[in-house]
């Protein structure tokens, strides 16, 4: 009998403070540790979920940042990144989820990417994992612009061959 009690009253503790640390936690950033792969041209789409205590918590800002020259610059060009940002209400806490679509990835974005959250009051943040991002280089580039050359060439060469035709044909 005594250890079902012990038993019980170990699980009670433990549903207890698991439970008022996860209502206490003032931000948390979370997102896939995965490494992410993509083609040059490609879109690509990441995604950072951000909790906070709207009561411990006042004038929430979060956004990605690239990890360049040991500093995290925030990605903001508005015709290279898409931000979207959605919220949804959960009991005491809210999830603000940001999302950041590359318009046309190149081989420069390979880089490391974090996000990062900061509460204006009273002053916390938190910062995501490192994120490796590796962008290769597209293997039918170079068709399609072989290709697009080729089918100008073969354009050029029918203007070419109508406009000599037609300086023959004589003047009325």
């Amino acid at each position: 009998m005594t250890t079902y009690c012990s038993a019980a009253l170990f699980l009670f503790l433990i549903a207890f403070f698991r439970r008022s640390s996860m209502e206490d936690r003032i931000v948390n950033v979370k997102y896939s540790r995965e490494p992410l792969k993509a083609m040059e041209g490609q879109f690509l789409t990441m995604k950072c979920s951000v909790e906070y205590s709207e009561v411990h918590c006042k004038g929430l800002k979060a956004w990605w940042c690239l990890l360049a020259e040991q500093r995290c610059r925030p990605l903001t060009t508005p015709d290279r990144y898409l931000i979207h940002i959605n919220e949804t209400k959960m009991d005491k806490l809210i999830q603000r989820d940001v999302f950041i679509q590359f318009k046309n990835m190149s081989r420069n974005d390979t880089a490391l990417y974090q996000c990062t959250a900061v509460c204006q009051h009273p002053g916390t943040s938190a910062m995501g994992r490192l994120l490796n991002l590796t962008v290769t280089e597209n293997p039918n580039k170079n068709q399609e612009n072989g290709q697009n050359q080729s089918d100008r060439c073969s354009v050029d060469m029918i203007l070419l061959v109508v406009s000599f035709t037609l300086s023959w044909i004589p003047e009325m």
